[in-house]
């Protein structure tokens, strides 16, 4: 997890002087230490890992390790909850597919763009198969937190 004053911080307000927030790409924003899990996981696995890791879902890869989902905290509730009968025992029974991803030099404007539109909260970043980070929601506040003025109360009442 990142914390204020991290080294992934230091690293978004360097880049900030080439042309604001937007001009950010994926690789600027992404989380590289990237939580995968394969088809084959245990549901029970996938959710200790998430609250282990204090994440809320992750790339899914097959055998080959190859990108070919994403799952949630959101997907293990829903499907699990109203399938009925067949009960769902691994992430690979109800990950999201296709996964949506996005290259490395992918703009930050196209990415919300795609999240948005989308309505999703994750997007893995890859270069063909290998995935290289993950951008979540979260990573895009983060981003504009740390990014934007810190106006004192006294600035923003004038304003």
């Amino acid at each position: 997890m990142l914390h204020a004053g991290s080294r992934h911080d230091r690293k978004l307000i360097a880049i900030l002087p080439r042309g604001g927030l937007m001009s950010l790409v994926a690789s600027d924003v992404m989380v590289r230490d990237v939580v995968v899990v394969t088809e084959s996981t245990s549901l029970k696995e996938v959710t200790r890992l998430f609250n282990d890791r204090k994440i809320t879902g992750a790339p899914v890869v097959n055998d080959n390790n190859e990108l070919v989902g994403v799952i949630s905290e959101t997907d293990i509730i829903r499907k699990s909850t109203t399938i009925g009968a067949w009960s769902p025992s691994t992430a690979g029974q109800i990950m999201t597919k296709p996964p949506v991803s996005v290259a490395p030099d992918t703009s930050l404007q196209r990415v919300c763009e795609l999240m948005y539109n989308r309505r999703i909260h994750r997007v893995v970043v890859a270069a063909g198969p290998q995935i290289d980070g993950i951008i979540t929601t979260m990573d895009i506040l983060r981003a504009i937190a740390t990014l934007l003025p810190n106006f004192s109360d006294e600035e923003r009442d004038e304003r």
